[in-house]
């Protein structure tokens, strides 16, 4: 069962994961559902149907063509589930815009460990010096940075500029539109 998690905050330090799946199995606790497995599965399927309808918009799928056409191999290091992740690529017709995409099914040590990134890196055929990690979480410029790449930050997620930034982000950007300007540097 996939596990979407996001970073937790203690005494201004970032100290571990919260799984998302497991607030909705205590939520419904609360509520005195303790069906976990059903729980999980509903939220689940509801997330994936509300991911669907939205998809990326046409400069993000622009943005995609243009840095494929210009030479740039780009790969995805997610914490969703390989199936999961292909299934919506596949729905939003992106696949062919990845040349490696890692999940917690290829590499079991996750982010902010560096080893995700070594292997999409490895995968991609290219050198931490030559290579950009671009997220929205905190765990994204750790794991970056830890294995040796640039970092940069969007915060447009749960994290702040700060946050991001405090993570160690080389770069931070409002939007994927200010990417072409910094990774043609």
């Amino acid at each position: 069962m996939e596990k979407a998690r996001f970073m937790i905050r203690r005494d201004g330090e970032f100290s571990g994961t919260l799984r998302i799946s497991n607030v909705a199995t205590e939520l419904a606790r609360d509520n005195n559902v303790v069906q976990d497995d059903h729980v999980r599965s509903v939220f689940f399927e509801r997330l994936d149907a509300r991911m669907d309808k939205a998809g990326p918009d046409e400069s993000t799928l622009k943005l995609l063509k243009d840095l494929v056409r210009s030479g740039y191999r780009l790969g995805i290091v997610t914490f969703v589930r390989k199936q999961r992740i292909t299934r919506r690529l596949d729905k939003w017709n992106m696949q062919q815009y990845f040349d490696s995409v890692i999940t917690p099914d290829d590499e079991p040590e996750f982010k902010p460990s560096p080893r995700p990134f070594v292997s999409a890196m490895g995968q991609l055929k290219v050198r931490p010096a030559e290579c950009f990690v671009i997220g929205d979480e905190p765990v994204d410029m750790i794991g970056g940075r830890k294995a040796g790449t640039r970092t940069i930050g969007l915060p447009q997620g749960f994290f702040s500029r700060d946050e991001l930034e405090k993570a160690g982000a080389d770069y931070i950007i409002p939007s994927l539109d200010h990417l072409p300007s910094i990774v043609a540097k």
